[in-house]
């Protein structure tokens, strides 16, 4: 995708965010990161946000509630694990991973904030069975309202 031999970019994108929820979208998302960051020496972060639960305190008991989260969360790193087997790429740069929970674009976006980050990778749509016409609606969000430039991927 982004072959050939290592240019200067007008802008300096040292440390790279690609959003994950490890759909077949978002898995393109991260490729293009991969090349994108191998080509012009980036830092690479992958980050996923685990959804939120907060409606369930008032059913599950705070032991039962912390269970689930860690459940989530060990499902999360297994989804990571996964991902670097689909592209082992990963791997050879040394990126760094990131588990987040909450609202995914709120999430996204504080990330994106408070990260450093000069450039986001995003999927176009993820893992939702309700696909919007254009792209989904975190990406959307997340493009609206980044402060960087965000590059949305298609499959």
């Amino acid at each position: 995708m982004f072959g050939g031999e290592e240019k200067e970019l007008p802008m300096d994108y040292q440390n790279v965010l690609v959003l994950t929820d490890f759909s077949k979208d978002s898995d393109e998302a991260v490729k293009a990161a991969v090349d994108f960051t191998k080509k012009y020496n980036s830092r690479l972060t992958v980050l996923n946000v685990v959804r939120g639960i907060p409606n369930l305190t008032f059913v599950l008991s705070d032991s039962e509630y912390h269970r689930l989260e860690r459940k989530l969360e060990t499902h999360a790193g297994e989804q990571f694990d996964k991902m670097e087997t689909a592209i082992p790429e990963l791997s050879e740069i040394g990126y760094k991973r990131k588990i987040r929970k909450g609202t995914p674009y709120i999430s996204c976006l504080y990330e994106i904030e408070n990260g450093n980050y000069d450039l986001v990778f995003a999927g176009s749509h993820g893992r939702s069975d309700l696909k919007k016409v254009v792209m989904g609606s975190t990406a959307e969000k997340v493009l609206r309202r980044s402060p960087i430039s965000v590059f949305v991927t298609r499959r």
